[in-house]
Formats: structure tokens, sequence, C-alpha cells
């Protein structure tokens, strides 16, 4: 029997793990947390279900085929939800991302309503400033777009995020009819039980080796093997890598750049703190740390008289999110490049992508196909 070393059992590494053993592979799984499911595994504070982070399912039809085969799994319910910005200068809150509706309650519409009139059908871009001026003109991006992004990412400047804007920009029309879709036409679901993906992680590691609370402190990429911090050595025909690639090379080119966040959760005594239909709150303003906020009641469906919310504060104390800078995406690909043919990079840090549930379920079918 063929034998796999899976490193790391986040949903990338659940579901790759999952199409080995589907294959009669002889698959271990290496874990440095002491239980699997990273970051989309349902944790409880106070009785009250939350990730670290919403992990909702949301992506185009042509993903599809990824949401049939996480529902057999786990059933979903679709959600019909809206998402609101905080607009400080104004004190009020809006549809985002901006929605036709809402400008005329901006103290600036009459400007915004001028610079849209005014904005060519078609422009160039080199980087996300110069894309979303040219796409929502400048009192838009300046409200909705340029200080979140520069929390979000910890930038200096906008210009710097110049990775996939190389490009000609459309104008874009704001958001019109129903509110409820960030992005028309997508799909958009959570796991109808209350742990949400939980069971997604039994059953993708069922029949696997599972090593919990095991830290791999040398890979040998050439050979297929790791050593692990007890010293045990460990080989494989295959290797599925869920790790930054440079960690892989010893960072012999230099480390990747990533952005992480805070998670602070707070109950509040309440049954209910947002509308009915607001899952999210967004925070673009400058003068505010927090990115976002969360009610997870609003996924989770959890019954209580009091309610859980978190607070998203980006940070460098973590790395969960690969940055869209070309100098850095290049270097991550000057790495997977240099990988032998039987180490696989995959997930949102193996590809360096900013890839989600849907986009790795589909790296995941792909992948059976060629074992």
């Amino acid at each position: 029997m063929k034998k796999a070393i899976v490193i790391g059992s986040g949903f990338t590494g659940c579901m790759f793990a999952m199409m080995l053993r589907q294959k009669d592979w002889d698959v271990t799984v290496i874990e440095k947390a002491p239980i699997a499911g990273g970051g989309v595994r349902t944790f409880y504070h106070g009785g009250h279900p939350f990730t670290y982070g919403p992990r909702h399912f949301i992506g185009p039809e042509s993903s599809r085929p990824a949401f049939e085969f996480l529902d057999k799994i786990i059933p979903m319910r679709h959600l019909d939800k809206m998402n609101l910005s905080y607009q400080e200068k104004d004190d009020i809150f809006v549809s985002y991302p901006t929605h036709e509706d809402d400008i005329d309650k901006l103290s600036d519409a009459d400007k915004i309503r001028a610079e849209l009139a005014a904005l060519p059908e078609e422009s160039q871009a080199t980087n996300f400033e110069e894309f979303w001026i040219g796409r929502v003109g400048e009192t838009l991006y300046d409200r909705f777009n340029k200080h979140y992004n520069l929390k979000a990412w910890q930038l200096e400047t906008n210009t710097e995020m110049d990775f996939g804007f190389e490009a000609t920009v459309k104008r874009k029309p704001l958001e019109t009819g129903s509110r409820y879709e960030f992005h028309t036409g997508w799909i958009n679901a959570y796991p109808l039980a209350e742990d949400g993906y939980n069971k997604f992680f039994d059953v993708s590691l069922d029949g696997c080796n599972v090593m919990l609370g095991a830290e791999v402190v040398d890979f040998d990429i050439d050979n297929c093997a790791v050593t692990l911090k007890d010293g045990e050595k460990l080989t494989a025909d295959i290797m599925i890598s869920t790790v930054s690639p440079d960690i892989l090379h010893k960072f012999c080119w230099g480390e990747l750049a990533y952005v992480g966040r805070e998670f602070y959760k707070i109950v509040l005594p309440i049954e209910q703190a947002l509308p009915d239909d607001v899952y999210f709150l967004y925070y673009p303003n400058e003068s505010e740390q927090q990115t976002r906020v969360t009610e997870f009641k609003k996924f989770t469906q959890h019954e209580s008289g009091n309610t859980l919310i978190s607070l998203e504060v980006p940070s460098m104390k973590n790395k969960l999110y690969p940055t869209m800078i070309k100098s850095q995406v290049d270097l991550a690909q000057r790495y997977i490049d240099a990988l032998p043919d039987h180490i696989h990079s995959v997930g949102r840090m193996g590809i360096y992508r900013y890839v989600d549930i849907d986009d790795i379920i589909l790296q995941g079918l792909e992948f059976q196909k060629e074992l």
C-alpha cells in the first residue's frame, strides 16, 4: 500500500487526507495542535458555538460541485444575510458593499454621484487603489475601501497591493435590488449542525493515522521525510503540505509575508445584538482598529438568552492570510516550483493564495482524479 504524509489537519489537510483514503492510501496526518480542524473547527465559549473567523461557504455557481460534495457529508442551509458598514462620518450603517439605495443617505451624496457619472467606462490599474478608484470613484473608495484595506492587510499604502490588478478596469455599477447577496448569484451557506463543520473532520480522518500535538522540526523534501520533535522520522511516497512553502525549503530565499488576526469574543446580555438578517458589521473607518464584527448565532442558530459576538482586529502576531503583493507571490511560486514531484503544496498557505472552502474542495477533487 502506498504511503502519504499530510502536514496539517485544517480543512485542506482533512480534504486531501479523505481523497487519499478513498483511493486506499495509507495516510498519516501530522497536526501540531491538540485537535483537528484549524480555524474552521467549531469551539464553544459559555455554551456558544463559534469559529475563529466566520467560515460560511461562499462561491460562484461554478463551485456547485464543491457545495454538493460538502452537503452530502454535512447538510448545509442557504443564507439570506445582509452585511452592514458603519459610516463614522454620518454615524449611520449602510449596506456593504455599497448599495444604490444608500447613496442619498451619505452627506456627500452629490459629490459621489458626480464622480460616478464622470468615471470612464474603462481605465488601467496596476494596484488596489487604482482598481477601486477606477470602479467607484475617489469618495466611495475613501469611505468603503481605502482604510479597510490598509487595516486588513497592515499596509502603509494600498499601492503596495499590486498582484492581480494589472488589467483594464471597467466601472462597476452599484449594487441594486436585493441586499441579501454579497455576490449576486453566488452560493452562500453554512452547516445545519450547531457544531458546524466538525463532522467533516471526523469523516475525513476516518481510517487515517492521526498524530495530534506532533510538531515537525525538519523537512527532508528530497526524500519525502519529516522528523518530529520527539525524534521520530517518518517517510512516505508522497507528502501533502498545507504549510507555507518557504518552510519546506528552510527559508532559503527569504520568509514569505503574511497577515494575521486577533479574535476577541464578547458575550452580551441580550438575545440578539444585530438586526434580524445582519450577520456582519464592517468598519472601514481610519479611527477603528477592528475590521469586522460577527454575531455567531446567526450562522449556528444557537438558542440562548445571551449572544456571542467577535471583533476581528488585524495583527502581525500570527500568519493567516497571504498578501497580494507581487514580489511575495513571485517568491512563493519560486518555492513551489522548486518542490519535487512527490511534494504537493496545497491550500491557502500552500499555494499562497486567498482561497476559500469551495476552492479547497475543488482542489481536492481534482487531485483525487490525478492519483
